[in-house]
């Protein structure tokens, strides 16, 4: 037998494996599909469909205890996996430490400044600055500029049903008038931050 005669039937049999092994994947792929998919119907959770959205959406914004609040993806959007809300606010709005049990919180500081605590950290946080603060990790920040615009992500998603259900549609895209917030609206945050898994820490002494 020639060697080129050789080298032909060996490219052959080559070939012919190579056939062979696509056929039989070929079952195996159609099941480990037929699998996902039987589990993201158990699981509910089905593909994610792609979508963009913008800044300066009124059907989408809230007022919320002096800040306002566009929702521009929520776990309805992403299958759970994460919320994304754009937040304005004023100087001197600080909210109390609190702590995230269910999400871990991603801060990015699109205009303005202010200054995180994170856990015993403290994070000078300028516009292009993202700060990353764990669940069960208690944090709070200020407002050193007189406005600040960020940039909040919670993954997974959830806790922007706090937001939704502790304010207000907002009329505008501006910011609420200064205002105290209403004792009364405090308590309706107590009563339902456990209901989100957040923990509002107490003041040291």
């Amino acid at each position: 037998m020639s060697k080129n005669a050789s080298n032909s039937r060996v490219a052959g049999l080559i070939e012919k494996g190579e056939a062979f092994s696509r056929l039989a994947a070929q079952p195996r792929r159609e099941e480990e599909r037929m699998m996902v998919t039987e589990t993201a119907m158990k699981t509910g959770v089905g593909e994610i469909v792609t979508f963009g959205r913008g800044r300066q959406s009124l059907e989408r914004s809230v007022w919320y205890s002096g800040w306002l609040l566009t929702f521009l993806a929520n776990g309805e959007d992403t299958r759970g996996q994460f919320a994304l809300m754009e937040q304005v606010t004023r100087k001197g709005n600080v909210p109390p430490r609190h702590i995230h049990h269910r999400e871990d919180e991603t801060f990015y500081v699109v205009e303005g400044e202010m200054t995180l605590s994170v856990g015993d950290k403290t994070i000078k946080a300028m516009a292009g600055t993202m700060v990353f603060a764990p669940r069960d990790v208690a944090h709070s920040f200020t407002i050193d500029s007189e406005q600040v615009r960020i940039l909040v992500m919670v993954a997974p998603a959830g806790a922007e049903g706090f937001f939704q259900e502790c304010s207000v549609p907002a009329p505008s895209m501006t910011l609420p008038p200064p205002a105290e917030t209403p004792y009364s609206e405090i308590q309706k945050m107590m009563a339902l931050a456990p209901t989100y898994g957040f923990e509002f820490v107490p003041p040291k002494q």
